[in-house]
Protein backbone atom coordinates (compact mmCIF):
# COMPACT_ATOMS: atom_id res chain seq x y z
CA UNK A 1 0.00 0.00 0.00
CA UNK A 2 1.02 3.41 -1.09
CA UNK A 3 1.84 6.29 1.37
CA UNK A 4 3.96 8.91 2.95
CA UNK A 5 5.08 10.38 6.61
CA UNK A 6 7.02 13.11 7.89
CA UNK A 7 9.68 12.69 10.60
CA UNK A 8 9.12 14.21 13.71
CA UNK A 9 10.47 15.46 17.26
CA UNK A 10 9.32 14.30 20.56
CA UNK A 11 6.80 16.56 20.75
CA UNK A 12 4.93 15.74 17.28
CA UNK A 13 6.90 18.93 15.53
CA UNK A 14 7.86 18.59 11.85
CA UNK A 15 10.84 21.39 12.67
CA UNK A 16 11.77 24.53 13.74
CA UNK A 17 13.11 28.00 12.39
CA UNK A 18 15.15 30.08 14.69
CA UNK A 19 15.86 33.07 13.02
CA UNK A 20 17.65 34.90 16.28
CA UNK A 21 18.57 37.53 18.28
CA UNK A 22 18.91 40.93 16.21
CA UNK A 23 19.16 44.86 17.08
CA UNK A 24 15.85 45.88 16.01
CA UNK A 25 16.83 49.74 15.76
CA UNK A 26 18.14 49.14 12.41
CA UNK A 27 16.99 47.61 9.33
CA UNK A 28 18.15 44.21 8.79
CA UNK A 29 17.46 41.15 7.13
CA UNK A 30 17.74 37.90 8.95
CA UNK A 31 17.16 34.40 7.27
CA UNK A 32 17.78 30.99 8.43
CA UNK A 33 16.97 26.83 7.59
CA UNK A 34 14.45 24.66 9.24
CA UNK A 35 15.93 22.29 11.33
CA UNK A 36 13.99 18.85 12.24
CA UNK A 37 14.23 15.84 13.58
CA UNK A 38 16.41 14.37 11.26
CA UNK A 39 18.69 17.53 10.41
CA UNK A 40 18.34 20.43 8.21
CA UNK A 41 15.71 20.45 6.41
CA UNK A 42 11.84 18.58 6.21
CA UNK A 43 12.38 14.88 6.10
CA UNK A 44 9.42 12.98 4.16
CA UNK A 45 9.49 8.91 3.57
CA UNK A 46 7.03 7.54 0.77
CA UNK A 47 6.76 4.43 -0.78
CA UNK A 48 9.39 5.04 -3.80
CA UNK A 49 6.72 5.54 -7.20
CA UNK A 50 4.75 8.13 -4.81
CA UNK A 51 3.28 11.66 -6.25
CA UNK A 52 3.06 13.84 -3.50
CA UNK A 53 2.30 17.34 -2.78
CA UNK A 54 3.27 19.29 0.16
CA UNK A 55 1.12 23.22 0.57
CA UNK A 56 1.30 25.28 3.43
CA UNK A 57 -0.69 28.08 5.02
CA UNK A 58 0.28 31.79 6.23
CA UNK A 59 0.36 30.94 9.75
CA UNK A 60 -1.37 32.13 12.49
CA UNK A 61 -0.72 35.85 12.11
CA UNK A 62 -1.05 36.60 8.96
CA UNK A 63 -2.11 40.04 7.52
CA UNK A 64 -3.33 40.73 3.96
CA UNK A 65 -1.76 37.80 2.59
CA UNK A 66 1.28 38.20 4.25
CA UNK A 67 3.19 35.59 7.06
CA UNK A 68 3.50 37.61 10.22
CA UNK A 69 5.87 37.18 13.20
CA UNK A 70 3.78 37.97 16.00
CA UNK A 71 5.38 39.89 18.94
CA UNK A 72 4.63 37.66 22.01
CA UNK A 73 2.56 39.68 24.92
CA UNK A 74 2.41 43.06 22.75
CA UNK A 75 1.74 44.51 19.45
CA UNK A 76 4.15 44.70 17.01
CA UNK A 77 4.61 42.23 14.00
CA UNK A 78 7.42 41.46 11.58
CA UNK A 79 6.18 40.04 7.70
CA UNK A 80 8.46 37.47 6.55
CA UNK A 81 8.46 34.79 3.68
CA UNK A 82 8.89 31.03 3.57
CA UNK A 83 11.16 29.55 0.69
CA UNK A 84 11.12 25.78 0.03
CA UNK A 85 13.51 23.70 -2.22
CA UNK A 86 15.43 25.97 -4.67
CA UNK A 87 14.89 28.70 -2.10
CA UNK A 88 14.54 31.61 -4.97
CA UNK A 89 10.62 31.65 -5.08
CA UNK A 90 8.61 32.42 -2.10
CA UNK A 91 6.34 29.65 -0.74
CA UNK A 92 3.00 30.91 -0.20
CA UNK A 93 -0.13 28.93 -0.57
CA UNK A 94 0.88 27.06 -3.80
CA UNK A 95 1.87 23.40 -3.38
CA UNK A 96 5.22 21.87 -3.87
CA UNK A 97 4.98 18.78 -5.81
CA UNK A 98 7.57 15.48 -5.53
CA UNK A 99 8.16 12.81 -7.16
CA UNK A 100 9.74 9.79 -5.19
CA UNK A 101 10.83 7.62 -8.31
CA UNK A 102 11.96 3.86 -7.97
CA UNK A 103 14.40 3.05 -5.29
CA UNK A 104 14.02 6.54 -3.62
CA UNK A 105 11.88 6.88 -0.56
CA UNK A 106 13.12 9.59 1.54
CA UNK A 107 13.57 13.00 0.58
CA UNK A 108 15.08 16.38 2.25
CA UNK A 109 13.40 19.17 1.40
CA UNK A 110 15.18 22.80 2.71
CA UNK A 111 12.96 25.33 3.88
CA UNK A 112 13.75 28.85 5.00
CA UNK A 113 12.68 31.92 6.21
CA UNK A 114 13.31 35.77 5.44
CA UNK A 115 12.38 38.56 7.42
CA UNK A 116 13.48 42.07 6.93
CA UNK A 117 12.86 44.60 9.56
CA UNK A 118 13.11 48.03 8.51
CA UNK A 119 14.27 49.42 11.91
CA UNK A 120 12.39 50.57 15.02
CA UNK A 121 10.85 47.10 15.87
CA UNK A 122 9.52 46.85 19.84
CA UNK A 123 11.88 44.49 21.68
CA UNK A 124 10.39 40.83 22.50
CA UNK A 125 10.21 37.70 21.28
CA UNK A 126 8.35 37.59 18.25
CA UNK A 127 6.88 33.52 16.57
CA UNK A 128 4.19 32.30 14.18
CA UNK A 129 3.45 28.72 13.42
CA UNK A 130 2.36 27.33 9.78
CA UNK A 131 0.79 24.81 9.02
CA UNK A 132 2.28 22.30 6.55
CA UNK A 133 0.04 19.48 4.37
CA UNK A 134 1.41 16.36 2.77
CA UNK A 135 -0.78 14.68 0.42
CA UNK A 136 -0.26 12.07 -2.07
Amino acid sequence: MAGCSVLSDASGRWGLIDLGTVDGASPATVEAGLVSASGAGLAIECTPGVTAALSVDLGDHSSGGTRMLARSGGSGAIPYQLYAADGSTPWNLQPLPLQFGAGVSRRSIPVRARATLTGAIPAGLYTDTVRVTLSW
